[in-house]
């Protein structure tokens, strides 16, 4: 689904593989389930929080674990964060293992 040009004013939005182009978030929850990413462009967000759930809040928390593991830890996050900002993320979404079905993978 996508939406282009809109306002949206204290709702709870569910992000799974919407796309958002020239909007508007007032005061709202974007809510991520870390499966189909979402797209945004041109957007605005104010007084607007990201809420994560399923495996998008385990891949914090995993994130939260290493940084706080010891030696080393720091630097693996802060460049993990240094690569977004860059725009330089790496990886890929494995391919399914399940028969007919639709390959995600970026690769």
């Amino acid at each position: 689904m996508n939406f282009l040009d809109q306002t949206f004013n204290n709702e709870r939005i569910d992000l799974h593989g919407k796309s958002f182009h020239g909007c508007t978030f007032n005061n709202c929850e974007l809510v991520y389930d870390g499966d189909r990413s979402p797209t945004f462009k041109d957007n605005q967000f104010i007084d607007t929080v990201f809420v994560f759930t399923g495996a998008a809040v385990r891949t914090l928390y995993l994130l939260g674990n290493i940084y706080h593991a010891g030696a080393g830890g720091h630097e693996v996050i802060d460049k993990t964060f240094n690569d977004i900002r860059d725009g330089a993320i790496h990886g890929h979404e494995v391919r399914t293992i399940a028969p007919h079905t639709v390959d995600h993978s970026l690769a």
